[in-house]
C-alpha cells in the first residue's frame, strides 16, 4: 500500500523524533530553535496513522465525528507543511531583490502599428 510505504518512510527518517524533550528546556525547544517537542508530536502522529490505517477496512463503517477528526487532524498538518515550505523557499530570496511587473502590449494601437 501506497500510504502505508510513505508512513514507514517517514518514520524511519524520523529517528531522532522518538526522543522526549531535554530536562531543561522550556517548551521542549532547545538553543538551536528546533522544536524536540513538535518533532515528538509529529512522530506520535505519524505512528498512530499508521495504526489507524492498518486497522481501517476500505468499507468499514466510519462514524461522522471519527472522520470529521482525521479530516482536520489532516488539515493542521498540511497547513503548517505549507506554510513552513514557503518560508523556507522565501529564505532562499535575497532581501534586498525587488519585484517588478512586466506589461507586455498585446493591442497594436499600444505598440504604435
Amino acid at each position: 500500500m501506497k500510504t502505508e510505504k510513505i508512513l514507514n518512510d517517514l518514520l524511519e527518517a524520523c529517528d531522532a523524533c522518538s526522543v522526549a524533550p531535554e530536562h531543561g528546556k522550556e517548551d521542549g525547544v532547545d538553543e538551536g530553535g528546533q522544536s524536540r517537542m513538535a518533532k515528538s508530536d509529529l512522530y506520535n502522529i505519524a505512528e498512530n496513522a499508521k495504526m489507524l490505517h492498518d486497522m481501517l477496512e476500505e468499507d468499514y463503517p466510519l462514524e461522522d465525528w471519527a472522520e470529521a477528526k482525521i479530516t482536520k487532524a489532516a488539515d493542521y498538518v498540511r497547513s503548517v507543511l505549507q506554510y513552513l515550505k514557503y518560508e523556507i523557499e522565501k529564505e532562499g530570496e535575497p532581501a534586498d531583490q525587488e519585484h517588478s511587473k512586466i506589461y507586455i502590449a498585446t493591442d497594436p494601437r499600444t505598440l504604435g502599428l
